[in-house]
């Protein structure tokens, strides 16, 4: 029992991490970010087009990003570093996903395994679940507001083995996605996952509870 209620711990953290980041690719939120950071004044290319196609490619809507300052345009805006880039950022995401719904086949099977074999274990692995996303959310949140930057560089050196990331103050995905869009939603992140394992846990607390009585 010890080792299923480790697992359920990890994996249903995990997916949840995964599902609202999947939110930073939805046209909708970058719709909402328009206009907010100081890049998007330097813009020149059609914004709404360019996060249409963005989108677009990393939902598998299109296969490429040869895409121009606008929609009558053929001339490719983006560097070549640049589409590189995204190449290994779509593969990433890819690989996150599959993870994420792996995870809550395993974690939701597991919950329910035990929810029908003992609810008491099931109880007391929600109850004890907030612990690791507690410091995990202080450790990221804090090192996110107190050294963005390294945090930022790590994050890259970890899930991306080339330079390709580095790019320029006039690239389209810097003026588009600027170093604040990322802080600013990791921090939105943060504070989804935060809300949600609370939900999680007072849930856990007002049902599975009274069913273990």
């Amino acid at each position: 029992m010890r080792l299923i209620r480790i697992i359920i711990n990890i994996t249903i953290p995990f997916f949840l991490v995964i599902l609202f980041a999947s939110l930073l690719t939805t046209k909708p939120y970058l719709m909402l970010s328009k206009g907010l950071y100081d890049s998007h004044d330097d813009i020149t290319f059609d914004h709404e087009y360019a996060i249409e196609r963005v989108i677009g490619y990393l939902n598998y809507r299109y296969d490429d990003l040869d895409f121009g300052a606008t929609p009558e345009d053929d001339d490719i805006i983006m560097r070549d570093t640049e589409l590189r880039h995204m190449v290994d950022v779509k593969n990433l995401y890819t690989y996150l996903r599959l993870a994420a719904l792996g995870a809550l086949l395993i974690g939701g099977s597991l919950s329910y395994y035990l929810y029908r074999k003992d609810k008491n274990e099931l109880y007391q692995t929600y109850r004890t679940m907030p612990l690791f996303p507690i410091f995990f959310i202080l450790f990221v949140g804090g090192y996110m507001i107190i050294d963005f930057d390294t945090a930022f560089t790590a994050f890259h050196l970890i899930f991306f083995n080339n330079d390709d990331w580095i790019l320029y103050a006039d690239d389209v995905l810097i003026q588009m996605l600027p170093q604040m869009f990322w802080m600013v939603s990791g921090l939105i992140i943060l504070a989804l996952f935060s809300a949600t394992i609370a939900g999680l846990y007072a849930l856990n607390e007002k049902i599975v509870k009274k069913r273990t009585m």
